[in-house]
């Protein structure tokens, strides 16, 4: 008697063989024949040959491996694409597929968190060190040159909103840290919805982290630079 799990399971180790390892990979493609065997079935097709009409809709292992050669430069621009947007913070939701088939399963939660963190921690790090080193700094020149009423009202405002930002999340960073985390977890527990957003939310995330320290770091490196010429006579 035909048995159809046992089907899918050789067909799947026949792609193994043949050079088709990436997990994601596979459990996409099983996917699409799965769908199109329960489509072939709904058509009145016994099982048996619904599946051996699906494979054949896939296309035998030999051409998915040719077709997954042919790619296979495709998806390492692709791959470059995503590192280099990454890098620079900015964020991507779009799959990367070896194939033209539809969007691939989403990614891993603990390979998205763990770049989330490989990409924030830099900046959490620079604002550690601007809340020690740079932040007292800065307070006493401000202080020293009368910057309040030196410098432009609005460079002053944003200057101190920086600051006490700054310190605020130095003094709660274990808070602030233990909430996100939180609600981290309460979404991969309670929300169905949330793998399909998770990359994208996260990505988003740290985009805006890593764009908030660079523009505090400038907004006190521009007020230095009104400071000076004030600091420069002090000293005269």
């Amino acid at each position: 008697m035909f048995d159809l799990e046992q089907a899918i399971g050789d067909w799947r180790q026949a792609l193994v063989s043949s050079g088709v390892k990436a997990r994601e990979v596979l459990d996409e493609l099983e996917s699409h024949l799965r769908d199109e065997v329960d489509r072939q079935v709904r058509a009145e097709s016994v099982p048996e040959q619904a599946f051996e009409a699906a494979v054949r809709q896939l296309g035998e292992t030999d051409l998915l491996k040719s077709e997954f050669a042919k790619n296979r430069g495709l998806l390492a621009q692709d791959q470059l694409k995503q590192m280099i947007l990454t890098l620079a913070g900015i964020p991507t939701s779009a799959p990367i597929t070896t194939m033209n088939t539809s969007p691939s399963t989403p990614e891993p939660g603990w390979a998205t968190y763990l770049k989330g963190a490989a990409f924030t921690m830099p900046a959490l790090f620079l604002w550690t060190l601007a809340a020690i080193f740079i932040v007292p700094k800065f307070q006493q020149i401000a202080r020293d040159t009368n910057f309040p009423t030196l410098g432009p009202t609005g460079l002053w405002n944003l200057s101190h909103v920086t600051i006490q930002l700054t310190l605020f999340v130095s003094e709660h960073f274990l808070l602030i840290a233990t909430a996100v985390i939180g609600l981290l977890i309460l979404l991969e527990w309670r929300s169905a919805k949330w793998p399909r957003y998770r990359r994208a939310t996260v990505g988003t995330g740290a985009f805006l982290l890593n764009s908030l320290v660079l523009i505090s770091i400038f907004v006190m490196l521009l007020a230095v630079m009104v400071m000076a010429p004030a600091m420069a006579h002090r000293m005269q």
